[in-house]
């Protein structure tokens, strides 16, 4: 394996490619040595002076040795060996000859041309390049990566093939991605008209399939994790850089502020990512339960030859062993163009946490202490109504109520009145340069279902006019409830609920307000709300005091290795089907004896390997057209349930 290739840089005509951390010296005190594709069935020999022609002549037909040529310059021989003895036997018997000065294998040299990227965080990158350095308080083991820097020699454009991601957005003014956005060519930003005729309004970058619009910006700051793991840009002195130095990526949101996404929302983000040409979908989500609506639509996205690489899953069990439906979907799909993966850490190791599966998981790939991208948010506003009501304009019978913790509540001591229609509005909040806006408030209270609704709103004016928002709600007990349109139901329990601001984004100033409308019937105890806050990412980028970027662990973070690993291949050989290129990732890995039995292609993905095998796939009868063994799976009686959740892994 290789040793660290900026220290090769600056050598490379007076160091020897490296080995596995030995150094071979030329007199006979060296270790033996176990990596013959580093030199070739060679030696170079020098005798020592005085030595007779014969004498050496008949050290070599000892074995059967014969002399390719003599360097004059150094006055030594290169000598070629009969395939009868090895490397290290012949070097001990010439290294123990009193005849010889010294002895050395012909090692191989190449070009390192390529150096490491200027992205100032690239040595925390130990997926890319691991010596061994400590990244976030961990020690890793050298060797311990995907050989990025080896397939970077040749490629580093992602950019010949489009790579979706279904995830929760992205951060749109990242300067790590930014300039690696997708951009629909027959669209015209914010014009208001569906110009490519596609059934989407400005889908400049993809689609929010969460609140059916244009807006992809990150709600749960997943997707921007993701995005920079495939291709943050390299090379720009900042952040750090991708696997794809750069890229188009097309962002499908499907996951809410809570990092759940319904399948109904995945099904239309496949058919957009379909629709639009994309060739790799990145999943870094998944949950027990088989789909059959899930299944289909990634079948449809293999008969068009989209590539589908999808986590494993966090649960820390055997895939395999699972009754089919508590097998990790969507990964778990027996289906050519699914590529399902398990995390690795920073000594190639299987996490505990990771899932695994001799036939239902392909391959493993770094997913523990990953950094990458992650948006500048802070908090722009808050309100506590610890000891007044922050400004807020209260009509009807909304009030402040001064127990600790204070609250504010649509009716302080009953019961709430019948056929009302009372607000609770804040003060101005500035947004000036920033962008991305999510509110989070707490929430307990109850009203009769679909009738009695409390209304979340904002403008950017006090006057209006007032668009209502969406609100996700995740209560304590761990479930999860997306309201489109008006807040009902019961919840006896402080919640945590967040919406995404789309509508005041671009505005720099704005304004909330909680709208409580009631019918005559079936009056409830109404609603409270604490601490009202305003998260939004700030533009000012980078800022060395803010969290432009993070370590998340997972085989989220695992997945867009693989998936970064397709884009650069298949952009670099764009004739090749999605089946070739899943097998060239397959077959390229390094086999390692943590992955054994435990994935299907026994290793950790390498890059550079399975950029090498790409134009050499070969398809072998008794597999199936991956060129890799796959496991049968029945896919009878399942259904489709539009209510299962898929959550980020």
């Amino acid at each position: 394996m290789k040793k660290s290739i900026c220290a090769l840089l600056l050598f490379i005509l007076t160091v020897f490619y490296p080995m596995s951390g030995e150094s071979i010296s030329p007199s006979g005190d060296s270790q033996a040595i176990d990596h013959p594709a580093r030199f070739r069935h060679e030696l170079i020999v020098k005798y020592r002076p005085g030595t007779h022609r014969k004498t050496a002549s008949a050290l070599k037909d000892k074995f059967g040795a014969t002399t390719i040529r003599k360097f004059n310059i150094i006055d030594a021989e290169h000598i070629g060996l009969p395939d009868s003895i090895s490397v290290n036997d012949a070097l001990d018997i010439f290294r123990n000859d009193p005849n010889v000065e010294w002895a050395e294998p012909n090692y191989i040299r190449r070009a390192m041309a390529l150096s490491p990227p200027d992205d100032p965080f690239f040595t925390t990158l130990w997926p890319l390049q691991n010596t061994g350095q400590t990244v976030n308080n961990t020690p890793g083991t050298e060797n311990a990566d995907i050989d990025a820097l080896e397939a970077w020699e040749t490629t580093t454009d992602c950019s010949n093939v489009i790579i979706a991601i279904i995830d929760s957005g992205i951060d749109l003014n990242h300067p790590d991605i930014k300039n690696n956005l997708w951009t629909n060519p027959g669209e015209i930003a914010g014009n208001g008209i569906d110009d490519d005729q596609n059934g989407f309004i400005d889908d400049l970058h993809g689609w929010n399939f969460v609140d059916d619009n244009n807006d992809v910006s990150d709600s749960n700051d997943h997707g921007t994790h993701v995005a920079g793991v495939i291709a943050a840009q390299g090379n720009n002195n900042v952040g750090i850089t991708g696997v794809c130095w750069s890229a188009k990526l097309m962002i499908l949101k499907f996951l809410n502020t809570s990092g759940t996404g319904n399948t109904s929302d995945e099904i239309s983000a496949i058919e957009y990512a379909v629709a639009n040409h994309a060739k790799i979908i990145n999943a870094s989500f998944g949950e027990s339960g088989y789909l059959q609506g899930e299944y289909d639509a990634i079948s449809a996205a293999d008969s068009a030859g989209l590539l589908y690489i999808a986590a494993s899953g966090n649960q820390g069990f055997d895939n395999d062993a699972q009754a089919q439906d508590d097998k990790i979907y969507p990964g778990g799909y027996n289906l050519n163009n699914i590529i399902a993966v398990a995390a690795s850490d920073q000594d190639d190791q299987l996490p505990d946490w990771s899932v695994y599966g001799a036939t239902t998981v392909d391959l493993a790939a770094p997913g523990s202490n990953v950094y990458s991208s992650y948006p500048n948010r802070e908090t722009v506003w808050n309100s506590t109504f610890d000891t007044s009501a922050d400004g807020w304009s209260l009509t009807g019978s909304w009030a402040r109520v001064s127990t600790s913790p204070a609250y504010l509540t649509d009716n302080p001591s009953v019961d709430y009145y019948p056929n009302t229609e009372t607000t609770a509005t804040s003060p101005v909040i500035s947004l000036a340069e920033k962008s991305s806006a999510i509110l989070t408030f707490a929430i307990r209270g109850s009203s009769e279902s679909n009738n009695d609704k409390l209304y979340l709103e904002t403008a950017t004016s006090p006057d209006g006019p007032w668009t209502n928002q969406p609100v996700d709600i995740a209560s304590l007990a761990g479930s999860k409830k997306h309201f489109e349109n008006g807040i009902s139901g019961t919840y006896l329990s402080w919640a945590d609920a967040a919406s995404v601001l789309t509508d005041v984004n671009d505005a720099t100033t704005a304004y909330i307000r909680f709208r409580f409308s009631t019918d005559e019937s079936n009056q409830d105890d109404g609603w409270d709300i604490d601490d009202v806050t305003i998260l939004a990412v700030d533009m000012d980028y980078p800022d060395p005091d803010s969290d432009d970027y993070q370590f998340l662990s997972g085989t989220s973070e695992a997945t867009p290795f693989v998936t970064g690993a397709a884009g650069l291949i298949w952009s670099h050989t764009p004739g090749l089907s999605s089946s070739q290129i899943k097998s060239s990732l397959i077959n390229g890995v390094d086999q390692l004896p943590a992955f054994e039995g435990k994935v299907l292609s026994g290793g950790r993905l390498n890059l550079y390997n399975s950029l090498r095998l790409s134009l050499s796939v070969t398809v072998d009868d008794n597999t199936d057209d991956d060129g890799v063994a796959v496991s049968s799976g029945d896919s009878s009686g399942a259904c489709f349930i539009d209510s299962v959740m898929r959550k980020r892994y």
